[in-house]
């Protein structure tokens, strides 16, 4: 028997089946997780990016100017970089683990 949680996923996922967008609903569920992953993907390339583009550097040359002259707004900045890096790759593995499903 499906618990409630399966029940209301199904619930959500059949009109996408009904309209013939998706042949099954485990298609249509993963094509969904699939385009928010990316989406964080993005999000998190786009804050690389910007940081990158602020500082005209990458962020390991940054992280070695910053030991010599720190103030608050670069470690600041250092840990939200960081942490987008970090963020980025831990979303990029979840995106190849998700693909190599069934």
């Amino acid at each position: 028997m499906p618990s409630v949680v399966a029940r209301r996923i199904s619930d959500i996922l059949k009109p996408l089946v009904a309209a013939g967008l998706y042949k099954d609903e485990r298609r249509a569920l993963k094509d969904i997780v699939a385009d928010y992953v990316q989406r964080k993907i993005d999000a998190y390339s786009t804050v690389i990016l910007l940081m990158e583009q602020k500082y005209g550097k990458d962020f390991e040359v940054f992280s070695t100017d910053i030991g010599r002259r720190a103030s608050a707004s670069k470690e600041d900045d250092w840990m939200e970089w960081k942490a987008a890096i970090t963020m980025k790759e831990s979303w990029h593995q979840a995106f190849k683990k998700l693909l190599r499903t069934v």
